[in-house]
């Protein structure tokens, strides 16, 4: 006897046969070269893994256009968040050397103590974030696929369609 989800019409796209979920585990997985290659290795991961199995299964084309699109929409993210906390981070120190030039020593701690306070307040817990999500979702791909369904990434931008 078999599960209920080992077999299901041919025309149904979101099934992952048997055979074919090792791989997508892989694909689902591939982001986590990110732990040996930071900053590009969860890129690079389901971009190698989707190259070496798109070609096997239409399946395993979707599922590894959407590893790779999610991955790519993180280090978007990602870039994002850092460009912004430079940025903020950036006008307190120039704020608090402006102030500090003007005579206003209060003014200049007042504005280096903000850009502290956008570090801790700001940055810290967007960071937290852009790790955790990441993996959790990831975690989802695989127990889905596992059950031979197909995953689509939350928040993610359609890159390589």
């Amino acid at each position: 006897m078999s599960l209920p989800h080992a077999t299901a019409p041919a025309r149904d796209p979101d099934f992952i046969p048997e055979a074919e979920r090792t791989p997508a585990l892989v694909i689902h997985l591939s982001p986590l070269l990110g732990l040996v290659l930071p900053a590009l290795g969860n890129v690079l991961g389901p971009l190698a893994a989707w190259l070496a199995f798109r070609d096997r299964a239409p399946v395993l084309d979707r599922q590894g256009k959407e590893a790779l699109n999610f991955q790519l929409s993180v280090w978007l993210y990602s870039f994002l968040v850092g460009l912004l906390f430079f940025a903020l981070f950036s006008l307190g120190l120039l704020g608090g050397a402006v102030g500090a030039a003007a005579g206003s020593g209060s003014l200049g701690a007042f504005a280096f103590f903000g850009s502290l306070a956008a570090f801790f307040a700001f940055f810290i817990p967007a960071t937290i974030v852009l790790w955790a999500f990441p993996l959790v979702v990831m975690l989802l791909a695989v127990l889905r696929v596992n059950q031979g369904r197909a995953y689509r990434y939350p928040l993610s931008i359609r890159f390589v369609r």
